[in-house]
C-alpha cells in the first residue's frame, strides 16, 4: 500500500506569546501533526484552546517558537522565497474575514490576491469568476461595492478571495460565526462544492462540533494547547464525555445516545447522526447488542 504524503506536518510546534517576560504565555506546545493531500480536516476547541495560534503557524503568519512548519517536505521559514510562495498555496480565511474587505467593487476585493500573483489579466479573471460561482455570488454583484452587499454576501466576497488564488490547502477559522441557520448551512455547503471540485485540502476550524461531524474526514481537538483527541468522527464522538469535560457541546444525538448508556443500555456510543442512531437502535432492539 502507497503511503500517504502529508501536504503540512508539523514537529514538535510550539509557541510562546512574550517569551521572556512576565506576561509569557504558551499557546500550543509539541504538536505533532500531519494534513494530508485533498482531505477535509476539523480543528476544534473551545476559546483559549490553542487552534486559531495553531493555524496561523500553517501559511507562516506567525514563527514557530520552536519546532517546524513543513510544506511538502520543506521548512517553510527555510527562506523568505518559501514563506511568501506557502501564503499562496495555503489559504486562510480568518473569523468574520468580512471586516477585511476595502477595495471599492466585488470584483477587485476577489482580484485582489490572484494580482499579487502576477498574473495576467484574463488569468485574473477567470479565477474571480471561478471563485465568484463556488461560494454562490452572481455575476451582477461584481461591479458593486462589496460594503453594500448582506452580511452572509461580505462572507462569501471574503472567501472568494482566498479561493480566487486556488491554494493547495484552504483553512477556513469559523465560516459561519454570526450567521442564521441558513446561511450556516449555505456556506458549509459551498465548501463542501469546493472541496468536492477542486480536491484541495480543506482545514475547517470550528468549536460546533455538528458543522464538522457532518462534513469532514477527521478530526483534531484541542486543549489547553495541545492535540487531546484526533481521528475520524465516530473515533472522537466515541469520548463524548471528554469532549464535554473539555467544555464542547456534542450533537444532541450523542446526548441522547449517553443517556441511555448511562440507563445500562448497550448501544454503540460513536454515534453521531440521526441515521446512525437509528441503525444503532435497531441492532439493540434486534439483539445484536445487549446490556
Amino acid at each position: 500500500m502507497t503511503e500517504l504524503t502529508p501536504i503540512i506536518k508539523t514537529e514538535k510546534l510550539t509557541h510562546i506569546y512574550s517569551a521572556g517576560t512576565p506576561f509569557e504565555s504558551v499557546a500550543i506546545q509539541d504538536v505533532d501533526m500531519e494534513i494530508q493531500k485533498g482531505e477535509f480536516l476539523a480543528v476544534i476547541g473551545h476559546t483559549g484552546s490553542g487552534k486559531s495560534t495553531f493555524i496561523q503557524h500553517l501559511n507562516g503568519l506567525l514563527k514557530p517558537t520552536s519546532g517546524r512548519v513543513l510544506f511538502d517536505g520543506e521548512d517553510i521559514h527555510s527562506s523568505k522565497k518559501l514563506t511568501r510562495d506557502v501564503r499562496f498555496k495555503v489559504g486562510l480565511v480568518f473569523q468574520y474575514p468580512e471586516y477585511q474587505l476595502f477595495e471599492e467593487t466585488v470584483y477587485k476585493d476577489i482580484a485582489f490576491g490572484p494580482k499579487n500573483m502576477k498574473l495576467t489579466e484574463q488569468e485574473i479573471r477567470d479565477r474571480v469568476l471561478e471563485a465568484a460561482e463556488f461560494v454562490g455570488l452572481p455575476k451582477s454583484v461584481m461591479d458593486k461595492s462589496p460594503f453594500d452587499l448582506s452580511g452572509g454576501q461580505k462572507r462569501r466576497v471574503a472567501i472568494a478571495g482566498v479561493i480566487a488564488m486556488r491554494p493547495q490547502v484552504l483553512i477556513l477559522d469559523e465560516p459561519t460565526a454570526g450567521l442564521d441557520p441558513g446561511g450556516c448551512e449555505g456556506i458549509l455547503r459551498n465548501i463542501r462544492d469546493y472541496h468536492k471540485a477542486t480536491g484541495s485540502a480543506v482545514v475547517l476550524v470550528t468549536h460546533n462540533m455538528s458543522d464538522a461531524a457532518k462534513n469532514v474526514d477527521r478530526m483534531l481537538v484541542f486543549n489547553k494547547g495541545a492535540i487531546a483527541i484526533r481521528g475520524t468522527p465516530r473515533e472522537v464522538f466515541k469520548r463524548s464525555e471528554e469532549l464535554q469535560d473539555m467544555h464542547l457541546s456534542v450533537p444532541n444525538v450523542t446526548k441522547v445516545i449517553m443517556r441511555l448508556r448511562a440507563m445500562g443500555i448497550d448501544i454503540d456510543p460513536s454515534v453521531y447522526t440521526v441515521e446512525q442512531a437509528r441503525d444503532a437502535i435497531v441492532a439493540v432492539k434486534g439483539g445484536k447488542r445487549r446490556a
